[in-house]
């Protein structure tokens, strides 16, 4: 199972279990009976909870992500109440709760309580969107980290760290306009952070024209987790290539460099809570990134993370040891090529 999808499918457990509670909470306020709504309010979950995560959240769903938030709130909310009024109907005729009554009739006399139970779905529906949408943004693992409060106290880690920067920022915004340019950058990282996630990485923040990606070390290296995400970067763009020539006359370009080791990491923050990383691992990354632009390559990693990838032949070319600005000792840098279309790929190390 790709970890994205058993990410994906965490999330899915999370949100059902959380929206099964508001909603249960909302049928003890409107005077219900708990017991009866709980089927009702775990399907509605539950298909809410599938369609943020595998549509909303996905390729198709750019559109309603692009839409602006009261609109797409709004189109959001009104689509659960329809989830909800289904599965409550569903849940009735599977109970056996008509009593041999058609369903319109049922419908009709159940009518004036709809006029006071459907705002107050909406309500829910809304409270379950924010929700999702706090999920979506802090990640549920690590929403999961800050309730249990695994970092409260610094912990000492070792991760990998991939920065990537586009080439040329300054010229294409100067080009296409700020407009333009951010919508090709957005684009841009939406393309690449699925391939990312897909082998098991993290988005740790973006950086203007850029983003950090993390690993938990044992994660990174097994299976040449790093050098195929690195290569499925890569493919990811091709597959769009034609598609920013069309819309923006331009396919970015991008330098990756890649470190690994330990790093402090810890909650940051008071009111507004984050986890952050900290030490010598995470500068050392960016300025490989520095590296890689100096030296004229695409990708360029640290020793320590080159030498866990295995079967990658003359991919992989040890430029040598060199000096990092702020590191009083030289870094062994390599390049990584990417994999030719039709050529060989990386064998992956068990």
């Amino acid at each position: 199972m790709r970890l994205s999808l058993r990410n994906k499918l965490i999330a899915v457990c999370f949100s059902t279990m959380l929206f099964t509670g508001l909603a249960i909470v909302f049928v003890i306020v409107i005077g219900g009976v708990p017991e009866r709504a709980a089927t009702a309010a775990l399907g509605t979950g539950l298909a809410i909870s599938l369609f943020e995560e595998f549509y909303v959240q996905g390729r198709p769903g750019r559109w309603l992500r692009a839409m602006h938030p009261a609109k797409s709130i709004a189109l959001y909310s009104l689509l659960i109440v329809v989830f909800a009024m289904t599965m409550m109907m569903a849940n009735k005729t599977l109970l056996g709760r008509f009593h041999g009554a058609p369903v319109a009739s049922e419908l009709a006399h159940t009518m004036p309580p709809l006029l006071i139970i459907l705002p107050l779905l909406f309500v829910v529906a809304i409270a379950a969107i924010m929700t999702l949408r706090v999920v979506g943004y802090l990640g549920a693992r690590n929403l999961f980290y800050l309730m249990i409060g695994k970092y409260h106290r610094p912990v000492l880690e070792r991760r990998i760290f991939l920065f990537l920067d586009i080439k040329d920022s300054t010229a294409l915004v100067e080009r296409l306009g700020p407009i333009e340019a951010r919508a090709l950058i957005g684009k841009f990282f939406f393309d690449v952070s699925g391939p990312i996630t897909d082998l098991g990485g993290e988005i740790y923040r973006f950086t203007g024209d850029g983003l950090v990606a993390v690993w938990g070390w044992r994660q990174g290296v097994v299976r040449n987790r790093i050098a195929r995400a690195i290569d499925a970067i890569g493919d990811a763009v091709d597959r769009e290539a034609d598609y920013y020539r069309s819309k923006f006359g331009h396919v970015p370009d991008y330098r990756i460099g890649v470190h690994g080791g330990p790093i402090v990491t810890c909650e940051e923050g008071d009111t507004r809570r984050a986890i952050g990383f900290y030490g010598d691992t995470i500068h050392i990354a960016a300025r490989l990134e520095q590296k890689a632009k100096e030296l004229g390559i695409d990708c360029a990693l640290s020793g320590n993370v080159a030498e866990l990838q295995t079967g990658l032949g003359d991919r992989l070319r040890v430029i040598g040891d060199e000096p990092v600005r702020g590191m009083a000792e030289p870094i062994k840098v390599c390049e990584l090529r990417r994999a030719k279309h039709g050529g060989p790929t990386a064998t992956p190390s068990r």
